[in-house]
Order: structure tokens, then sequence, then C-alpha cells
């Protein structure tokens, strides 16, 4: 009995590191995929009972999600060079192991790329609307 728990431990292990990143995902999906269906369902009952779409109308649907044109690569970016950071002091002070210290630089460098065309979109777009 003792050598199937000793079995047991790596398995029940592995499926939880991945399975878990697995499972959040299809929550957050989840829940999003009922939010549109509940504002979709009530649009449908608006447009059966012939009423007028407004703005504010649509906007007092439980469910209704204004869609953000605006990206916000500088956000994301300060996020991905702040774990990379995370993630090269990790490995340099904490693990002592040269993959981890590496896997965080190309993290960090990946939020500078990003951060540099952030900050060259938002320059780009307000000298379009100038």
């Amino acid at each position: 009995m003792e050598g199937f728990i000793d079995a047991l431990v790596p398995i029940v292990g592995m499926v939880s590191v991945f399975g878990m990143p697995v499972f959040i995902v299809w929550i957050a999906l989840h829940f999003n995929n009922k939010k549109k269906e509940q504002f979709h369902a009530s649009l449908q009952k608006l447009i059966a009972s012939g009423q007028e779409l407004s703005p504010e109308l649509l906007q007092s649907i439980p469910g209704y999600v204004e869609e953000d044109k605006k990206s916000n690569d500088i956000k994301f970016s300060a996020i991905l060079i702040g774990v990379g950071v995370g993630v090269v002091f990790l490995g340099y002070f904490g693990l002592h192991a040269k993959v981890v210290w590496a896997s965080g630089l190309l993290v960090t460098s990946l939020g500078l790329a990003l951060l540099a065309y952030g900050i060259y979109a938002e320059k780009k777009n307000s000298d379009d609307t100038a």
C-alpha cells in the first residue's frame, strides 16, 4: 500500500500543476460566455417586444460590456517587465539556476519590446489626431 501512495503523489502533483491553469482558464471563459449569453437573451427579448434600442438602454442590460478599442500595451508591458525581473531575481538569488535566470531575461526583453511598441503606437495615434 505504501508503494501505491508513493507512486500516487507525483501523479497528483503533475495533474495539479498542469491541470490547474487549464481549469482556471476554463472557469474564466465559462463565466464570460454566460455573461454574453445573458446579454444576448435580454437583447432578443427587447427586440421581440419591439422596443427602440438606445445606447442607454443597451448599457442598462445585464452583461453589457463596452468594447475597449484602445489596447493598453504600456500597462501590459510594465506587468511583463515586472514578472521578468522577478523571475530573474528568483533564478539568480533564490534558485541559483541559469535556466530560470535566462527565462526571466527573455520575459523582461519581451516586456521592453512591447513597451517600445506601446510608446511608438501612442505617439503615432497622437500625431494622427493632431
